[in-house]
């Protein structure tokens, strides 16, 4: 019981991870080798690979391959490869069919006799394949896992395990893959855009657009990887549970049943329903507090909402990007500010600070701090925002507000997010903005704007 107990602690950690290594990785390949890794510490996992489809024209992409036999046999992560028919080749049978597959070494010979062609690749003792599926259950791809040596079997339980853990790799590589699309559209579009001044204006306002949809994108794939985490791990406790009360039940029908074992059954129902409590309540917290983000920042209404609250919301929101970063965000802010403002505005805006902060402040693995206080006098705001990274030289600082200017091009940078944040604080919050910074001394923004805005509207 105690090495189960451990192997499902070990599972719990590494699907804590897989959310975590979603947001910190940078492209799909650095994720699933990080997965691989991960994926070690808990079975036999020598030889493994990430086949991602491309619907438009058949093809498939090996993302990631390693195997201790076939070392060259497939090329590099962009190029396509068409596989071979369903009953050719298991991989193309899992991305056909959508299921899992479990071979032998005998099947794959008696699949050969009745195809009349040789599978692809060299035979494996065992191999396990799961598809890879968005939320509409399309087939993404395929995830495979396989062993030459008939000193590593897998189990049911590895199957179940590897099953569940093809669902949480989905889950992230949807994410990756709907973020990299989003901000690579904004940049591209903003390029195209940049060469047709005629219709500056009116793209300018697409663009816009646009990058709120990114923003709200980055939200939807952190909901996911945060929901799906603890769900995940009640979902693995409730099957651990499941069966520990099967072997207890045949324990006590055969006569077998001992006060030590008895105890220790009850131990591990204290822990798993523990487990349970704590991890559906952490689920209930975020869908709470992600669910009136995303409504504000799709919205353009005016309501009464507690600042320090909302700020913590914000930021609860934005806890994907900042995992795994070594990067601090201390708020002080007075608990009993409320006001009538645009709170998708204020979320925007903050959502656009930290981001530049930890985009251009800071380099990946560089410490810092980011303070946010917050004072009202004479219903008037006032909001100063800091990081200790980077800087900026003068000139730099100079062309900050300024749209489409960005030390970013060609990197995924739209040169919008500074500029949006102007435009938000000026007009719908009807305030006023300040910058400084220097090289080394971090970035600084100096926010005004009034406490009540239905008063102001009403007013002009």
């Amino acid at each position: 019981m105690n090495n189960r107990l451990e192997r499902l602690e070990a599972v719990q950690a590494m699907l804590l991870e897989i959310g975590q290594l979603s947001m910190r990785c940078t492209d799909i390949s650095e994720f699933v080798s990080a997965v691989h890794r991960a994926l070690g510490r808990i079975m036999y996992a020598a030889n493994f690979y990430v086949a991602l489809s491309d619907r438009d024209d058949g093809t498939v992409r090996f993302v990631y391959f390693v195997d201790e036999v076939d070392v060259d046999l497939v090329p590099g992560p962009e190029t396509g490869v068409r596989l071979g028919t369903p009953e050719q080749s298991p991989t193309a049978w899992v991305i056909a069919h959508g299921t899992n597959l479990t071979l032998t070494a005998e099947e794959f010979r008696q699949r050969d006799v009745l195809s009349g062609n040789r599978s692809i690749g060299s035979h494996a003792e065992q191999w396990m394949g799961c598809p890879l599926l968005d939320q509409h259950h399309c087939v993404l791809g395929a995830i495979v896992i396989q062993s030459y040596d008939v000193l590593h079997r897998y189990t049911a339980e590895d199957e179940a395990l590897f099953s569940m853990i093809a669902n949480h790799v989905s889950v992230a590589l949807q994410g990756l893959q709907s973020v990299d699309r989003l901000e690579r559209a904004v940049h591209e579009r903003t390029e195209m855009l940049a060469r047709q001044n005629a219709a500056l204006r009116e793209a300018q306002s697409e663009l816009v657009r646009q990058e709120k949809l990114a923003s709200l994108g980055r939200l939807v794939a952190g909901v996911a990887h945060e929901i799906n985490t603890p769900l995940g791990i009640c979902v693995t406790a409730t099957s651990h549970l499941v069966q520990e009360l099967k072997l207890t039940r045949e324990e006590l029908a055969a006569g077998e049943m001992t006060a030590e074992s008895l105890a220790s059954f009850f131990d591990i129902v204290d822990q798993s329903l523990r487990i349970l409590t704590s991890n559906t309540q952490r689920a209930a917290a975020l869908v709470r507090s992600f669910k009136q983000v995303a409504v504000d920042q799709s919205s353009d209404a005016i309501r009464s909402f507690n600042l320090r609250t909302y700020l913590n919301e914000v930021l609860l929101s934005l806890q994907p990007k900042l995992k795994g970063r070594p990067i601090k965000v201390e708020v002080d802010c007075p608990p009993d500010i409320v006001l009538d403002s645009f709170p998708g505005a204020v979320s925007q805006i903050l959502t656009n600070m930290v981001m530049n902060s930890l985009v251009h402040g800071f380099e990946h693995d560089q410490s810092g701090t980011i303070r946010i206080h917050a004072s009202c006098a004479n219903g008037v705001m006032h909001v100063a925002y800091a990081d200790d990274g980077a800087g900026m030289d003068a000139d730099t600082l100079g062309k900050l507000f300024d749209p489409f200017f960005t030390t970013r091009r060609g990197t995924g940078g739209s040169g919008l997010g500074a500029h949006i944040l102007y435009n938000l604080v000026t007009g719908p919050l009807g305030g006023t903005i300040r910058v400084e910074s220097a090289p080394g001394e971090g970035l600084k923004y100096f926010l005004k704007f009034p406490l009540n805005r239905r008063v102001e509207k009403a007013a002009a």
